[in-house]
């Protein structure tokens, strides 16, 4: 049985590979056609982040340019993700060979299969590393102290009073971003207010206070559905950290606030210096357990915690055999 689908690559798409009209373009994508009968061009980007905020669910194919010892080859990427339908899966696995084919072997430098679009961030992350691999050791150690100097002023403060806030979790492209509130610390605000919600403006490259307002029950919490946030509840002495990142976010967005969310976290507790009383992650807004937010007090916490320790402790009996007729 051949493993070969037979769809063939759209001339438009092979005359654009071959010519890109622009040295602007960094990355070009394909996607099979609805009826499945050719690849087609789908879009071109300038970088990295581009593609990376238009991905979607669906497989595509990814041309990129400009990683490779060869500035003239690409970098082909088949992106599936694993929640790809099965169909899609094998049409583009089988359909990949074909496309390298008729594109040239020679115009391919390297090819990869990803599932995440994390994974693409390596690309850029690995080029980096090659450049770095052939400098000198006067180039590298100046590279060295650029980047000791760029710790250090991420570790000031800025002239208002804030820190960045930076992921340190080994993430393949760490990001910072100031925080800011308008008035006053985050701790400060909490005292005026028992719901702050936080969003990340990438423009201005800020953690923002989005939303501030008191509520007198867990039921009034608000919980934005469009794209990811952070929001701090506070529940009597209690302080409750929820991550909200909705099924229906940019990929990108995910990805920020994914890699942010530890940093943020740790600025709470070292700058602010609130004691989080629970750390929640959802997906969706109405995942949220509101009995989870219920607490007011750390006694009342504490014997939430113990009945639930209790209640995963309770073991139950082996269902026994029937009994062996004794022999008179």
């Amino acid at each position: 049985m051949s493993n070969q689908s037979g769809i063939l690559a759209d001339q438009n798409l092979l005359d654009l590979l071959s010519n890109p009209d622009s040295n602007e373009v960094f990355a070009i994508t394909a996607q099979i056609s609805k009826d499945a009968t050719a690849v087609q061009f789908s879009a071109k980007y300038s970088s990295l982040e581009q593609v990376i905020d238009n991905l979607a669910e669906e497989p595509l194919y990814v041309f990129i340019r400009g990683t490779l010892e060869d500035p003239k080859q690409y970098h082909f990427i088949s992106y599936v993700p694993d929640s790809s339908p099965v169909r899609s899966k094998m049409l583009y696995a089988s359909t990949k060979n074909t496309l390298v084919r008729q594109i040239g072997t020679s115009g391919i430098g390297r090819q990869s299969l990803l599932t995440d679009a994390s994974e693409l961030l390596q690309v850029v992350d690995e080029r980096n590393a090659q450049e770095a691999s052939v400098l000198t050791e006067s180039e590298k150690a100046d590279i060295e102290i650029a980047q000791q100097q760029q710790r250090l002023k991420a570790s000031e403060y800025y002239p208002n009073g804030r820190k960045l806030v930076s992921q340190t979790d080994g993430v393949p492209k760490s990001l910072a971003f100031r925080v800011k509130t308008g008035e006053g610390s985050i701790a400060e605000l909490m005292k005026n207010y028992n719901v702050i919600s936080f969003r990340i403006d990438l423009a201005s490259e800020q953690i923002q206070v989005a939303a501030k307002y008191n509520i007198d029950s867990p039921r009034k919490v608000e919980i934005v559905e469009d794209h990811p946030s952070y929001v701090i509840y506070r529940n009597g002495s209690l302080y409750y950290f929820i991550y909200c990142c909705p099924s229906g976010s940019k990929v990108r967005d995910r990805m920020v606030y994914a890699s942010n969310r530890a940093g943020f976290i740790k600025h709470l507790k070292d700058e602010d210096h609130l004691e989080l009383a629970k750390i929640i992650e959802i997906g969706d807004p109405e995942e949220l357990e509101l009995s989870s937010l219920s607490p007011s007090t750390p006694e009342a916490l504490a014997a939430e915690d113990a009945e639930s320790k209790s209640a995963s402790d309770v073991k139950f009996s082996r269902p026994k055999g029937p009994t062996r007729k004794r022999r008179t």
